[in-house]
């Protein structure tokens, strides 16, 4: 009876402690220790790089167009700033841009001076990147197509919330470093 006893008490009170053990456990304590990924380092993302400069038309207008890409957050994201001016309306927008390391897509973020904000999937493949993006002008697709080392081209078509669908084209061209 005493061995019953003695072991009723430590069931009664050894499992509601290890239990209580297991929920004060934090959340991500069964994750292993691990780093970021290893930072963005394809041919595309080394590619986009630099300071482009060049046009985009549609049916509002055409733009004069600067682009800005660097690599930050210890080389994870593609950063981007844009700067773009359509007579005396100018624009300016900042995102970036990388690849989930679980699923290989690509996922990105834009923000804009008229206060839109921009979010985007798609992949890479080849000389072509297609993305999805979804924002406050409706939804559109990107496909950005390298044609050179030096030049690229851009095609979107914008679904707009009332079901509008807009065209738009645009170039860009490597330029050396200079004052922004």
């Amino acid at each position: 009876m005493k061995r019953l006893s003695l072991i009723t008490a430590i069931v009664c009170l050894v499992v509601p402690l290890a239990a209580q053990a297991q929920e004060t456990k934090p959340a991500h304590a069964d994750i292993p220790a691990m780093g970021p990924p290893e930072p963005l380092d394809d041919e595309w993302s080394n590619w986009m790089v630099g300071e482009w400069e060049g046009w985009s038309k549609n049916p509002m207008g055409e733009t004069k167009d600067r682009l800005v890409v660097e690599k930050g957050l210890g080389g994870q994201f593609l950063l981007m700033q844009v700067n773009s001016k359509m007579g005396e309306v100018a624009w300016t927008s900042m995102g970036c841009q990388t690849v989930d390391p679980k699923s290989g897509e690509l996922r990105g973020y834009f923000i804009d001076s008229w206060r839109g904000m921009y979010e985007g999937t798609g992949k890479q493949e080849g000389d072509k990147e297609t993305m999805t993006w979804q924002g406050p002008l409706g939804k559109s697709v990107r496909v950005v197509t390298k044609v050179s080392a030096d030049k690229f081209v851009v095609s979107e078509t914008i679904t707009t919330p009332d079901g509008n669908v807009m065209e738009g084209t645009g170039e860009m061209t490597r330029v050396e470093k200079k004052s922004y």
